[in-house]
Order: structure tokens, then sequence, then C-alpha cells
């Protein structure tokens, strides 16, 4: 297996560095581990460990297992996996309502903040504002909980990011159901980041970001979108101390007047005082999906989703969805877009800056093309480009079983990268399983 040269550490804050000490790595299996209990168990995300390990979150169905003890029927779980693949710890967050773990990030303090929604006003959760609210949920090294913030209306809110700003304060960003938004923002205005003041209800569906400072404090919100669902999937802070907040749009009205057809890829940047700069939509007449956004060395962004069409912004469809890497500039103009997979089912779900010039993309895929043979359903799918028009893939790897194996994220952490799926099989690549879907880490040497 030929070597691939990777820089060593990707950072954790939702931000991509510049610069990275380089090492030299085979994307070979180190080990594989699964983790969960009798029923479902969610993937979120990974954040690096200072001594070479992880630690994972996601939420939980299982009350069983490697699930224990349980407040409710779902609730978030947390933990830290060493560099050798052992437990070190695994904790469980939330109160009698169902609470759900979406990402976790590293702080400058050496702690972490998890990100997330929940329904319970108890237990580890202080309150609930209606159904659904944000969730931020900042732990120790240990795991022990150090505070924990909601945020929201009366409705359902879904947090799905959090990146640590600039200035040690945090940005959130999921969705919010319109119906339920109210109250003062903040700033003096409704949380409107533009010059629309109507009030008119949008939709089911709002981008909705929240600014907070370092203890959790809200500080202001902002949201957009139209009629139809407008949803928030990754963040990132731009080198000016914007912010850009990537996902997806299914509307054709209000702040959405670009609207490509069905669900475009939507980007949105804000100024730093949240006011809105500009927005864009990407895509198609088809389904068009962004789940990722890194920034590069030239404060430009590389943006991973789905795509399924085959007009407009995506030139040359390869099959039924495609993973569809667009590039961008900090003023949203697209400099190239460009389409992987086969002739199949294939989604990137994540994008992160090796810091060497080069991003590295995980999903899943059901293709058998390039060297790649499908072990059955969905495998993990990762793979390696650069940030040129005419970028190929540098290599590119799947991995599972004879179930459904779909990558949820993907770290590089000094002479390793460590893949977290969530796993249906049992054969292959995967040890075991406990049950439905499990959580899968995988450590690449």
């Amino acid at each position: 297996m030929k070597k691939l040269l990777l820089f060593a550490a990707f950072i954790a804050m939702g931000c991509s560095s510049d610069s990275q000490e380089p090492s030299s790595i085979s994307a070979e299996i180190a080990w594989s581990k699964t983790f969960g209990g009798s029923q479902d168990e969610v993937s979120g995300g990974l954040v690096a460990t200072p001594d070479g390990g992880v630690i994972m979150v996601g939420h939980s169905y299982s009350q069983d297992g490697d699930i224990s003890p349980m407040h409710a029927n779902l609730e978030i779980v947390v933990a830290r996996i060493d560099r050798d693949g052992n437990t070190v710890w695994k904790k469980t967050i939330g109160g009698s309502q169902d609470d759900y773990g979406t990402g976790i990030i590293a702080t400058r303090d050496g702690n972490y903040v998890i990100s997330g929604y929940s329904g319970s006003s108890d237990g580890d959760l202080q309150q609930n504002l209606g159904m659904h609210d944000f969730l931020l949920c900042k732990i120790s090294p240990q795991g022990d909980v150090l505070w924990t913030k909601n945020y929201g209306f009366t409705s359902h809110d879904h947090a799905h990011k959090v990146i640590e700003l600039r200035d040690g304060g945090f940005f959130i960003a999921g969705y919010a159901d319109y119906a339920g938004i109210e109250g003062t923002a903040g700033d003096g205005n409704n949380g409107e980041g533009h010059e629309m003041r109507n009030t008119a209800k949008h939709g089911v569906g709002e981008y909705m970001g929240i600014r907070v400072d370092s203890a959790g404090n809200f500080m202001w919100y902002r949201y957009f979108g139209g009629t139809m669902n407008d949803r928030v999937n990754d963040i990132v802070e731009s080198r000016d101390g914007g912010i850009i907040m990537v996902g997806y749009s299914e509307s054709e009205n209000f702040d959405v007047d670009d609207s490509k057809g069905s669900y475009d890829y939507w980007v949105i940047k804000l100024h730093a005082n949240g006011m809105l700069h500009w927005k864009r939509s990407y895509g198609g007449s088809g389904i068009d999906q962004a789940f990722g956004i890194a920034r590069t060395a030239h404060n430009s962004y590389i943006i991973a989703g789905r795509s399924n069409s085959d007009d407009q912004d995506v030139k040359n469809p390869l099959g039924n969805f495609d993973a569809w890497i667009i590039h961008i500039d900090d003023h949203g103009k697209l400099l190239w877009e460009k389409s992987f997979g086969g002739a199949d089912y294939d989604v990137a779900a994540t994008v992160k800056n090796t810091g060497d010039g080069k991003f590295l993309v995980a999903g899943n895929t059901r293709g058998s093309y390039s060297g790649l043979s499908n072990r059955g359903e969905n495998d993990a799918w990762l793979f390696c480009i650069d940030a040129h028009a005419n970028t190929k893939m540098h290599w590119q790897k799947a991995f599972g079983g004879s179930g459904i194996d779909m990558a949820a994220d993907v770290i590089g952490h000094g002479d390793a990268l460590y893949l977290l799926s969530d796993s249906q099989s049992a054969d292959g690549n995967v040890p075991h399983n406990k049950g439905f879907n499990d959580f899968w880490l995988l450590k690449l040497n």
C-alpha cells in the first residue's frame, strides 16, 4: 500500500488551520471497535485528545450493553477512547426526556463542548423552553459536566454544530421552527440578520444561529429562511471574524431568492456582529444537500454533500446520488464543482482540511469502482482531494460489512486517522453488532 502524506493534527473547533506538522501514514486499519446496546445508536462527532486518543459523541436509544446508566429512552452518549481502542470512560448526559448529541469540539481552556438538542428540564439539564431546545454542554477531560445551557423557543429547535470563536465565545447553529420564535434576539431587533421586517411566518425550518459568550451566556440569535425546510448542518469562522453557515434549503421565497429547484446547497455569511453579509444557493433542479464545510489556506471554502441534479451548477453527474463538492470564495462565488462516486449512491457527510493543501471527505457509498469493492448496502467511505479545480481523488477507501455502514466524522491525530461511523454490520471490517445501529470507530495508520 503506497504511503500517503497527510498532515497530522486537524483543528477540532470547526475551523481549519493554515499549517500543521506532517507525518506519513498508510490508510490501513489499526483497530476496529463497535459500541452500543440492543437499540439504535447515532453518531454525532469526534474530537482529538492530547494523549493520542479521541472523544466521540452521539445519542442512544439503548439501556444495556455499553450504554448505562440511562435517564430516559434517548440520551446523549459521550466516550473517551485511548490510542489503543480502550474505553477510558463513558458517560450519558441528559434528563427524563429525549436528548441528542450532534457534535463536539475542544476548547482553548483544555475542556470540551458538546452541541445537541434536548427536551429535558431535569437531570443534567436545568430547563426546557418548549419541545426541543438548542443545547450546549461543557465537560472536563474526565467527562464531568461543567455546565449545560439551552436556548430556543416554544417549538422545535435543533442544534447541529458548535464552533469556538477567536474571542473565546461560541456560535451554535441548526434549525428552528419559525412558529415558535418569539421575544428579543438581543441587539434591539427581532432576530433577523437583514433588513427584512414583516410579520409573515416563514416556514417549518429556519436557518438558526445563536451567539453566546465563553460561559454560554446568550448574546444574540439570527434566523433566515423561506416557507419550506431550511437547515444548517455545519459552520466555520472566516478569517475576518465572520461566520459561514452551510446546509440546504427547499424554499423559494422570503430570504431564498435564487433557488435552483427542490433542495439546494444554501450558504450564508454573517458579519461578526451577526448581520447578513451575503447568501447564495448552489445546485440544480434535483436534490442538493450540503453537510460539511472546511476553510482553505486562502480563506475560501470547500463544501461537501450530496446531489442527484444533472443541470445548472451540477455539470458532470455520475449516478443516482453523487458526493458533490464545491469550492467557493469568501464572497460566495462558485470557483469549481465536481461530482465523485459511481452509478449508484454516494454521499459526502463531512470534509476536513488536512493542513497540507488537501482535504479528507467522509461519507458512504454503495459503489464498486476505481478499486473499491462494495461489501453490501452502504459502506463507510473516505477519500482525499485538493482545492484545485481539476482535483482528482488522491486516494479512497471503503470500510464495512454486509449491512448499512455510514461514516459521520473523521479526524487526523498524530500518525493516525480516526473514522466514526454508524454500523449495522457484524462482518467484514466490523467486529460485532450489539443491535440495530452501533457506534463504530476505526483507527487508521
